[in-house]
This record gives C-alpha cells, structure tokens and sequence, in this order.
C-alpha cells in the first residue's frame, strides 16, 4: 500500500510537470504561429527587397522553432497519455485491492461475529452446568439428609425388635414366658415342673445299654 501511494505521488508529480512544460510548449507554439503569420503577412505586403532575405531567414527560424516545439508539444502530450493510462491502471489495481480487503475485512468481522457468538453461548452452557450442578447439589444434599434422618428413626425400632427376638429365644425353654419376655398369668415358679436334665439321661440310657451287653460272671464259668 504505501509502495503504491509512493508511486503514485511520484507519478502524479511527474504528470505535473509535464503538464506545466506542456502549457509552456504551447503557449510558445502559439507565439511563433503569431509571429510567423506576422512576418508571412508582412512579406506578403510587399516589403522592400533589400529586406526580404532577412525576412526570409526569420520566417524559415520561426517556422523551425515551431516545428519544434510542436514536436516536443506532441512528445509530451504522447507521454502524458502513458502517464495517465498507467496511473489510470494502478488506480484500477488500487482499487481492486482496496475491495478485496474490504470483502477480507467483512469475513474477518463475520468470523468475529461468530466467534463471540460461540462465546456467548459456550459462557450460557457455562452458566446452566453451573445451575444444574446446584440443583443435583442440593438433591444430593436433601437425599442424603433424608436418609440420615431415616436411619435415625429406624434405630430405636431395630434396638426394640432386638430385644424382642432375644426375649424370645429365652422363652423357648420356659413355657411360662410369652413372646415378648411377658410371664404367662397362669404359670408360675412355684408350681412348674423343673427342666429334666438331657445329660444326665443320656449317661444313664449309656450305663444300661453296657451293662446289657456285658455277660455275667455266672454264664462265664458255665462256658
């Protein structure tokens, strides 16, 4: 970009110049038109002999000097022309340059755009996990909180319900006991019969069976 403005600044004062050198051609081209009709006419009105050579050589200067600069008016005009055609051709190519950055800047400000949409909403999705994680928070927090308050209500039942089944093992061998470890009304220490003792009946029932089962010393000696 400033490569271009640099050039084109150089030449735009070169096509200044050369317009200003131009003016000055032309404005002398018409001063030797006017001075060559001048020294034509006079010569035509017929002057002198003795000074028509001199006029001669005048008009033949003045029509030299005109073919000159004419010359140097055309070369000019011819340079000009190619200098406002090449600027006439950077200024195209400045400008197709000029749109394509600005279509570069519209995607860049559309990608921008985008961008901070994706961030509005990644910033919401941020802010609703946030909410949600509360929420199951606090669930948690409740849940557990209820199962503490549960268990706390259930420990007295199973304390009782213990105690219960332990009265009621004890009452499996004393028919005067009731589920629950209550005294049956119609039974009473005084009047129950005691426990028969399993051990000592089965040592009893052993001592028989062997004494059975041994011979006498009697049928010994008869054999």
């Amino acid at each position: 970009m400033e490569d271009y403005r640099a050039r084109y600044a150089g030449r735009l004062q070169l096509d200044r110049r050369v317009e200003v050198e131009l003016t000055r051609l032309r404005t002398e081209v018409r001063a030797l038109k006017e001075e060559l009709a001048r020294v034509r006419t006079s010569r035509d009105a017929g002057a002198s002999s003795s000074a028509q050579p001199v006029r001669g050589d005048l008009t033949v200067r003045l029509q030299e000097a005109l073919d000159r600069a004419e010359a140097r008016v055309r070369e000019l005009e011819a340079e000009m022309e190619a200098l406002r055609l090449e600027m006439e051709t950077e200024r195209r190519t400045m400008a197709a340059a000029m749109e394509e950055l600005r279509d570069d800047r519209a995607t860049m400000r559309g990608r921008l755009l985008e961008a901070r949409e994706r961030e509005r909403e990644a910033e919401a999705a941020r802010a609703r996990i946030a909410a949600d994680y509360e929420i199951l928070k606090d669930w948690v927090l409740k849940r557990r909180w209820e199962q503490q308050r549960q268990a706390q209500q259930a420990t007295p039942a199973r304390t009782r319900s213990a105690f219960a089944s332990l009265d009621d093992i004890v009452s499996l061998g004393d028919p005067s006991v009731v589920r629950g470890g209550l005294q049956r009304p119609e039974a009473s220490t005084a009047s129950r019969p005691p426990l028969p003792n399993r051990r000592r009946e089965r040592e009893e029932e052993e001592v028989s069976s062997s004494r059975r089962q041994r011979p006498s010393e009697g049928e010994r000696r008869e054999e």
